[in-house]
């Protein structure tokens, strides 16, 4: 799929759940899931599969400029690797979890100054898929995943939280 990801009902049931999780374990999970199925890629990418993890990274050198097309190549990067892993569960479960992600970084995307280091891990992870080079691609997805919640942390620090609602005068 091309586009920013959509939010259908079953990932915004899986939004209801998740709500009040805190981030470290979603991206616990994600780390779990995507770490694999990069290694899966690694193992089994192979003509169109593998051109497309690399349109999207050349796509975020590309975007480096502007944060909101350099998230939507960064989420079809994940998509395009869950879907050369050949693992169509693989590939659902990391479309949904694409879709929630860019619901949450879309209104905070803008706040990131440099992409130019997440570009350069997603090179990293896509070489090491295209060398065929599992343990590389799960170790790079992993330690970028661990970069990205380190990097949403920070920004959460820097993110003025919301006024309080307004009180009704009687």
């Amino acid at each position: 799929s091309t586009g920013p990801p959509v939010l259908s009902s079953g990932p915004l049931q899986l939004l209801a759940i998740l709500h009040g999780i805190p981030r470290a374990e979603i991206f616990e999970a994600r780390r779990v899931l995507e770490s694999r199925t990069a290694r899966l890629a690694a193992q089994r990418a192979a003509g169109e599969a593998l051109a497309a993890v690399s349109e999207e990274v050349m796509g975020m050198f590309a975007s480096i400029d502007d944060p909101q097309a350099f998230l939507l190549h960064d989420i079809g990067f994940h998509r395009a690797l869950a879907r050369a892993s050949g693992n169509l569960v693989l590939s659902a479960l990391v479309e949904m979890v694409s879709a929630m992600f860019y619901e949450q970084r879309k209104e905070t995307a803008s706040l990131d100054r440099d992409l130019r280091p997440s570009a350069e891990q997603h090179r990293r992870i896509y070489q090491a898929i295209r060398e065929r080079d599992a343990d590389a691609a799960e170790r790079e997805m992993d330690a970028h995943l661990q970069t990205s919640l380190e990097r949403q942390e920070r920004e959460d620090e820097r993110t003025p939280p919301p006024p309080p609602p307004a009180r009704r005068r009687r």
